[in-house]
């Protein structure tokens, strides 16, 4: 009797484990949703997360995962309305943290064609995470485009800092220099674009433009030849050879530059494009009367009135230039009339409109954005900040102590947004000694792209020694990590102040450093 009771009780124990691990598993639409999700059944894995939310509206996992759902079934709308409910909820997990939730929201703006709601989103990014280079990015070059180049330059200057590989970044910095008539810092930053990609026709355009202004023409000419002698469309190489040949004007090789505007008109004849030849006639004029070529001058100002009598008053030079040299050429300089040469000077420096490689270089929009109100309120609510400093510090302590007191998962939660809002990636969490005392990471600076250790210490009784201080020295040697960050809530003791000048890869953020850090975020 009692075996055939053991034997129903261990059935009994039996069915009920085969229900929760094999059953009850097909019939959770968690389960059912990641199964599905794996599988690519990814509409039917959006139905099992739509039924989670029916008993758990606020469940923050499910509408994170049913968000990025929607992403890859392109149903941006559906996924804007899930992203904007999670944040509206405000309830985070390690796995979901509000940055990333903010910049994927701005991302779903900018693919759902808002660019004004997406450029609102990454400014607001930026006022708790200011190091971030996607939201830098995205703000910098949005407002570059709507011509707003006092504001894109602001946050040019921070993204170049943390991009300085990125040959988009330099180019686009450099372009917003040089139309706030900042002409070394755009030459400075179209060289670093030029150091990546040497063959770039618009980062060599631009350099030549930009010399040119500053009136090194000798340093110039390069630039300006090397696409005349490269580029393949005829748009572009016209440009570099008209640019280089003004070049050679305004470095008085006279003879040179008649050759230069001579090979112009034969590029501009051998495509057959009627506006360029025109333009090569009317400059060939010009060059050859600097280089006192004058009977060639009257002859390619002839052709080009022969072909359009009132092309940009042509028949006005001719007679002017017809008269001088039935006068003698030179001895018409000296008399009160008027002569070309009255005109020479505005024909060299208007060559190409001030504006010009503004409207050649790509990076002006196509359409008219309101950012400008967006724009306003970002600039009120940092001038607010700067006002309230001073009364916002009096109460700073409060949030340190918050982080003292958060549980060990919500610490790590918090201490990864430090480690973010420094400017790193999380790559892996480190088992630490004492979990309950802080919390290690491998990162990547994203500035450097190298490994970096960090620890993150919430110590309220104590103060760091020398001998955490050694072992974390020790801890960046053994993993082979570039540096390494000690990010404490205590102050370090005198002789660990003493002796950090010998640990060269050890860099503390103190209390006061970190209760910044946490400034928006706790």
């Amino acid at each position: 009797m009692l075996i055939t009771f053991i034997l129903i009780i261990l059935g009994g124990l039996g069915a009920v484990g085969y229900y929760l691990v094999y059953i009850r598993p097909k019939f959770d639409p968690v389960r059912r949703a990641e199964l599905f999700e794996k599988q690519g059944m990814l509409k039917e894995s959006v139905i099992e997360y739509r039924k989670v939310l029916e008993n758990r509206p606020d469940d923050p996992t499910a509408h994170y995962r049913l968000a990025g759902l929607y992403m890859k079934l392109d149903e941006i709308d559906q996924a804007i309305i899930q992203f904007e409910e999670l944040l509206r909820i405000g309830k985070f997990t390690y796995e979901i943290e509000p940055l990333d939730v903010q910049k994927k929201l701005a991302h779903a703006y900018y693919l759902r064609d808002d660019v004004e709601k997406a450029f609102r989103g990454y400014l607001e990014i930026l006022g708790v995470y200011p190091a971030d280079a996607e939201a830098l990015y995205h703000v910098a070059f949005i407002a570059l485009g709507q011509e707003e180049f006092d504001f894109a330059q602001k946050y040019f200057d921070r993204l170049v800092k943390i991009s300085r590989e990125d040959f988009e970044v330099l180019f686009g910095a450099g372009i917003t220099s040089y139309q706030n008539q900042k002409t070394g810092e755009a030459i400075n930053y179209f060289k670093s674009a030029l150091a990546l990609r040497p063959n770039s026709d618009a980062a060599n355009l631009a350099m030549a433009f930009a010399l040119q202004r500053k009136r090194d023409f000798k340093q110039a000419i390069p630039h300006a030849s090397a696409i005349a002698d490269r580029a393949q469309e005829f748009e572009v190489r016209y440009v570099a050879k008209r640019l280089l040949a003004f070049l050679l004007v305004q470095s008085k090789k006279n003879d040179e530059a008649v050759k230069g505007f001579e090979d112009l008109l034969h590029t501009a004849r051998e495509n057959e494009s009627q506006g360029e030849i025109m333009l090569a006639l009317y400059d060939l004029g010009y060059a050859c009367i600097k280089a006192e070529q004058v009977n060639k001058a009257y002859e390619y100002w002839n052709e080009l009135y022969q072909i359009d009598k009132t092309y940009n008053e042509i028949n006005r030079l001719v007679t002017m230039l017809r008269r001088e040299m039935d006068g003698g050429y030179r001895q018409s300089r000296d008399d009160f009339e008027a002569s070309v040469m009255d005109r020479i000077d505005d024909w060299s420096t208007g060559a190409f409109p001030a504006g010009f490689i503004w409207e050649i270089c790509g990076l002006k929009s196509d359409r008219s954005l309101d950012i400008k109100n967006i724009m306003v309120t970002t600039r009120i609510g940092v001038a607010r900040e700067v006002e309230s400093e001073v009364r916002l510090a009096a109460g700073s302590g409060d949030r340190l102590e918050k982080l003292l007191k958060l549980d060990t998962e919500n610490f790590r939660i918090m201490a990864s947004r430090v480690v973010t809002k420094m400017g790193y990636r999380v790559d892996q969490i480190l088992q630490t000694y004492r979990e309950a005392d802080g919390v290690d990471f491998m990162a990547t600076s994203n500035a450097t792209k190298e490994k970096v250790l960090i620890w993150v210490r919430r110590w309220s009784k104590t103060m760091v020694g020398e001998i955490p201080l050694r072992n974390f020295a020790q801890a960046i040697n053994d993993i082979k990590a570039k540096q390494g960050i000690f990010v404490t809530t205590v102050d370090l003791t005198e002789p660990a102040k003493n002796n950090l000048g010998k640990l060269q890869k050890v860099m503390v953020v103190y209390p006061g450093e970190l209760d910044e850090y946490l400034r928006g975020i706790l």
